[in-house]
């Protein structure tokens, strides 16, 4: 497509995201109200003080059921704690949420309220939708804490199928796989399930990506991609804590680029210029449906608000500090470079790093046998989404460091994407059997001079 028509479609293919993101946020408001009108708050304060008593939550964040340990306990009880305000105006609880806490230690205060233990202590936290209580309000109306976490591990993982199949297609069959094993080893996806806000955004993440997976190798139609990739963005802070934002955007950002820059295309100026604004189109399309709900979120905030200049200041504050400010209770080195570096060594601190090391070795191998195959520059251009991830840590310095123990995610999948574009680069047929076999050939071809 010629240079000045792409950019023809891609401003058109705005102004109708624009609109469609626009659309939602009253879709997200009239949900919001609906499942707090119908959820029945004594119900869902019993099953949370039933948790704490069966040991599926705990006042220390320390679970004493095994597989409902670890995680980012706090993230779970402070959704629990927005989740059962007692503001008896629907509206006003869904857009303007009030933790009935001084906001410290979560785990403890949402134990209390739940008792129905009464405080003069008050949070605004309206500074996100938080439209994961239109799934918490009903279920936690109905069903256990431990039975909602046994749905949340069906829909993850559920998710992840449908992810895992849409990058095949987009992908190939062995790019797909070593992707998947590298994001799978380097993040707690796979048992995140005991978190439900951490659960909810992941499902939306990889559910949107296996779909644009699937869509945008088939049609290659900038319009659908744009307006997709800006509803995805409206979505997903919909529902977010504001834990991996820039996950999803970098994943579709390299379905474009992967799609649009396989081989045999060539890489040349034809090919690669529109590919690289596809790319930048789409990522920006996520990040323009994220801003502008967040956008309406806090303009809804302050309308709701008695003191809308007051809380219109605690959300430029909160913004201020998650850039570059300084917390006394969590110094973090505020320096170019030292978020994404945190990220990477964050992301190898898992167990699976060995099976990402077995695998590094085996592509080293790979590669090492067909390099005169292998595309630098291909290489270089699937890598590029990658930096979608790298400018968030370093834009948002203080929030990357501070929650490293969850951020690191988006820094696994960057990590992924580079595994899969040096097989895409590489003109030579790989399995994942070859791929083992070579390597094992190759350990035993370095030990048998010293047997």
């Amino acid at each position: 497509m010629p240079l000045p028509s792409l950019l023809k479609r891609a401003v058109a293919a705005g102004f109708l995201a624009i609109g469609v993101v626009l659309l939602l946020q009253p879709l997200f408001v009239g949900l919001l109200v609906g499942t707090r009108v119908q959820a029945d708050l004594p119900a869902i304060r019993a099953h949370i003080t039933q948790a704490f008593a069966g040991g599926y939550l705990a006042i220390d964040e320390q679970p004493t059921r095994f597989m409902h340990g670890g995680g980012h306990q706090f993230t779970e009880c402070a959704g629990l704690l927005v989740a059962i305000d007692p503001e008896p105006d629907p509206l006003t609880a869904a857009l303007h949420p009030i933790m009935h806490s001084p906001y410290v230690g979560p785990c403890g205060e949402v134990e209390s309220l739940a008792r129905g233990v009464a405080t003069d202590k008050r949070t605004d936290y309206a500074r996100y939708w938080h439209g994961y209580r239109v799934y918490l309000w009903p279920m936690l109306s109905v069903f256990s804490l431990e039975t909602i976490r046994a749905v949340n591990l069906v829909l993850v993982y559920a998710a992840t199928a449908f992810f895992f199949f849409g990058m095949r297609r987009a992908l190939g069959a062995t790019p797909a796989l070593v992707f998947f094993i590298v994001l799978m080893s380097l993040t707690d996806i796979w048992r995140m399930w005991n978190i439900t806000t951490h659960s909810l955004s992941t499902i939306v993440i990889l559910a949107g990506a296996g779909l644009f997976a699937y869509v945008y190798p088939e049609r290659r139609n900038l319009t659908l991609a744009i307006i997709l990739a800006a509803a995805f963005g409206a979505v997903f802070n919909f529902v977010d804590f504001l834990i991996n934002p820039p996950l999803l955007p970098m994943l579709l950002a390299f379905i474009v680029m992967a799609t649009d820059l396989k081989r045999p295309a060539a890489i040349d100026k034809v090919t690669v210029i529109p590919a690289v604004l596809m790319a930048g189109f789409v990522a920006l399309a996520f990040f323009g449906g994220y801003g502008l709900t967040w956008a309406s979120e806090w303009t809804l905030a302050v309308l709701m608000s008695p003191d809308g200049e007051q809380a219109g200041s605690s959300i430029l504050k909160q913004i201020a500090l998650r850039l570059y400010g300084v917390e006394a209770d969590s110094v973090v080195p505020m320096y170019p470079l030292i978020p994404t570096l945190t990220m990477i060594l964050q992301a190898f601190i898992s167990v699976g790093s060995v099976v990402v090391a077995a695998l590094a070795g085996a592509m080293f191998v790979f590669l090492r046998a067909h390099w005169p195959a292998f595309d630098g520059r291909r290489f270089l251009l699937l890598s590029s989404p990658t930096l979608v991830s790298m400018a968030w840590f370093e834009i948002l310095n203080n929030h990357t460091q501070t929650h490293s123990h969850f951020t690191y995610r988006s820094e696994s999948a960057a990590i992924a994407i580079v595994f899969a574009a040096a097989l895409l680069a590489t003109d030579a047929p790989a399995t994942w059997r070859s791929l083992l076999n070579d390597l094992w050939g190759a350990i035993k071809q370095r030990r048998a001079p010293a047997a």
